[in-house]
């Protein structure tokens, strides 16, 4: 992809993809954090996945973990796990 492409998923600024998830049942995003108003780290983590149930973010260095994270809210954001936690592997 272009560093030029300019993202937006359902009014989402830097919004790559927004799915819900199987295992949650909560939104989940992965984001350009520049384009999404989102801290960077000076650029070393330019990529996000969000829950967006909770306003967890974790951050990342490629485009690629950024989706693989996407998959599984409750490896990274603490709310879901808690949510449930019978699910946690």
């Amino acid at each position: 992809m272009s560093a030029h492409t300019r993202y937006s998923v359902n009014g989402y600024d830097g919004c790559v993809q927004l799915h819900r998830s199987r295992k949650t049942g909560h939104l989940v995003g992965v984001y350009n954090n520049e384009q999404a108003g989102m801290d960077d780290n000076d650029g070393l983590e330019p990529w996000s996945t969000v829950c967006e149930e909770h306003n967890t973010i974790c951050s990342h260095r490629t485009l690629a973990l950024a989706r693989d994270h996407a998959g599984d809210p409750m490896g990274w954001c603490e709310e879901c796990a808690e949510a449930m936690p019978e699910e946690r592997t």
